[in-house]
């Protein structure tokens, strides 16, 4: 009998948080090893969070540095992506410099982000928050809202703000994977609703309908997902055309937002003017304008604050 329940609690501990085994999941990147890596974030939070600011973040740009020298496939594929934002070839000096500060703004942002799991109130007491009027005009028009950002910042950091700044539940629409899965609980407690990317946008449409929010990264097309191409900075990109699939069916606005640093564990939100919904009859040449519409708000952002864009996923590019 106290075999059979051993056995039982093994069997839970490789499922993911929604239950459901992952059997396709990389070898050392299951639903067990998230757990772990659930526990070791849980310790490092806990003990991160009781450093000053400045010690934290000097550790960070320290740490940061060593992943930039050793890591070249990352700098390799984020020279790719950040060049466009600059205009320059993936080698020039200038873009070199640029991936190496993104990767220490990226350490920058895990340690608030340990923080601020750790510390919620605290970040709310340091963000800044322009633009929530945006966010409620969205709202009034009764379908929801869809709120987009690029891998710009760390949405992450502010998984605490969303309860306090959006008067209806919030979803974020993360990837199915071991990190998502190690840090579900954290964003459960926080008040955030999970949907994995790997489910049917159903869900996320019933969501929209009910009027509550939807939140998601909409700059990475993963696998074999349907894309439309776009003029994005000095090029013309493939991004995702679930965000604006989405709004034209379900007549929900599409509100841009970014969450950047203005400096040790100090945030700002911004959600700017709504974009509106296609007509739902107008098919893909309206989702394709939508997303034309919100590519060109992520140009201005990205061109503004290339040091933030986190592009270390693969993205098709051609000439203009």
């Amino acid at each position: 009998m106290k075999a059979r329940r051993v056995g039982a609690r093994l069997a839970a501990l490789r499922l993911a948080p929604d239950g459901k085994p992952r059997p396709q999941a990389p070898f050392a990147r299951g639903p067990l090893a998230a757990r772990v890596l659930r526990g070791a974030i849980t310790v490092a939070s806990a003990g991160g969070s009781r450093l000053p600011a400045r010690l934290a973040h000097g550790m960070a740009v320290g740490g940061g540095t060593v992943e930039w020298a050793l890591r070249p496939r990352k700098r390799r594929m984020l020279a790719q992506n950040l060049s466009h934002a600059l205009g320059l070839p993936a080698e020039h000096d200038d873009v070199r410099a640029l991936v190496r500060r993104e990767v220490v703004n990226e350490a920058g942002r895990s340690a608030d982000l340990l923080w601020a799991l750790a510390r919620p109130h605290e970040l709310l007491e340091t963000t800044e928050v322009a633009g929530r009027e945006h966010v409620l005009s969205a709202l009034d028009r009764g379908n929801g809202v869809l709120l987009v950002s690029a891998h710009v910042g760390g949405w992450e950091v502010a998984t605490a703000l969303p309860r306090a700044l959006v008067p209806v539940p919030t979803t974020a629409i993360v990837t199915d994977d071991w990190l998502a899965w190690a840090v579900a609980g954290l964003r459960a407690r926080a008040g955030l609703g999970l949907l994995y990317d790997t489910e049917p946008a159903a869900r996320a449409a019933s969501l929209l309908r009910s009027g509550e929010a939807v939140l998601v990264l909409g700059d990475y097309a993963k696998g074999p997902m349907r894309t439309y191409p776009v003029r994005l900075l000095d090029a013309v990109a493939e991004l995702p055309a679930g965000p604006a699939a989405l709004a034209r069916l379900c007549g929900t606005p599409i509100v841009p937002f970014t969450v950047l640093p203005l400096g040790p564990r100090r945030w700002r939100v911004e959600a700017e003017l709504p974009l509106s919904p296609p007509d739902r009859d107008s098919g893909p040449d309206g989702e394709r304008a939508l997303l034309q519409a919100l590519a060109d708000r992520w140009t201005a952002q990205l061109r503004a604050h290339p040091e933030h864009w986190a592009a270390v996923y693969p993205m098709t590019w051609r000439p203009a």
